[in-house]
C-alpha cells in the first residue's frame, strides 16, 4: 500500500481550491469565448476573468455524481474488500487553472506575442489516508500514475503604444473522493489530470 498525499474564457473565480494569484492591474481586451461541453473552469483566486483564455487539449470529462460509490474488486478473497480500503463519493468538479507560470512572453506593441510548447505533465493526486493507487485510478476512471502530453499554442496581439504580457499555466480536470476502511470514513483526496493550458494576457 502507498500513502497516497479549454479554448474558453474562465467565468468563475476559484475559491478555496487554489492559492491566491495577484492579477495584473492594467486592463486587457476581453478574450474570445468558445464554450467547451459546459464544463466550469475555475481561475486562481484574485484572477481577472477578462484576462484569461483556456485552451483544452482533451475531451471534456463526463461528470461523476457525488453519490457514486466505487468498490474496486480485490483479487485476494481472504478479507472483506472494504477492510482493505475503498474509494467512495467520487465527484468531478470541472476544470481548474494552475497557479504556477510554466511559460511567459512579453514585449512592446504593435506585435503578437506567442507561446508554443509541448509539455509532458504527471497527473497530480493526494490522499490523507493509506490507499492503493489502483483503487484511486478505478474510482476516477484513468491511471493516476500517467504522464499526459499536451501541446501548447497561445497568442496575444499587443496594440501600438502598449506593452504586452502573456503567461501560460497548466489546466487540470479536477476530482475529489473519500476513503473508507471497514465501512468507516478515514480520509479523502483529490486528483488533477492535465488537459490543456490557461493563458493570462494583459497590457500596461
Amino acid at each position: 500500500m502507498r500513502k497516497a498525499s479549454s479554448r474558453i474564457a474562465g467565468a468563475v473565480v476559484g475559491a478555496g481550491i487554489l492559492a491566491a494569484l495577484a492579477a495584473p492591474q492594467a486592463r486587457a481586451a476581453p478574450a474570445s469565448v468558445t464554450p467547451v461541453a459546459s464544463v466550469t473552469t475555475q481561475l486562481p483566486a484574485g484572477a481577472d476573468p477578462s484576462h484569461w483564455v483556456v485552451d483544452r487539449k482533451a475531451p471534456a470529462a463526463a461528470q461523476t455524481s457525488a453519490s457514486t460509490h466505487v468498490t474496486p474488486t480485490r483479487k485476494s478473497p481472504e478479507r472483506p474488500v472494504d477492510a482493505w480500503g475503498e474509494i467512495r463519493d467520487v465527484a468531478y468538479h470541472g476544470q481548474v487553472c494552475g497557479t504556477d507560470v510554466i511559460d511567459a512572453n512579453s514585449g512592446p506593441g504593435p506585435m503578437t506575442l506567442t507561446l508554443t510548447q509541448t509539455r509532458s505533465t504527471a497527473t497530480q493526486w493526494t490522499a490523507s489516508a493509506s490507499i492503493d493507487l489502483w483503487k484511486i485510478s478505478a474510482g476516477v476512471g484513468f491511471n493516476v500514475t500517467d504522464t499526459v502530453t499536451n501541446t501548447e499554442s497561445g497568442s496575444y496581439t499587443v496594440p501600438d503604444g502598449k506593452f504586452g504580457n502573456l503567461q501560460a499555466y497548466q489546466l487540470f480536470d479536477y476530482w475529489t473522493y473519500s476513503i473508507y476502511e471497514a465501512g468507516a470514513y478515514v480520509g479523502d483526496g483529490e486528483v488533477k489530470k492535465p488537459v490543456g493550458f490557461c493563458y493570462n494576457a494583459w497590457t500596461n
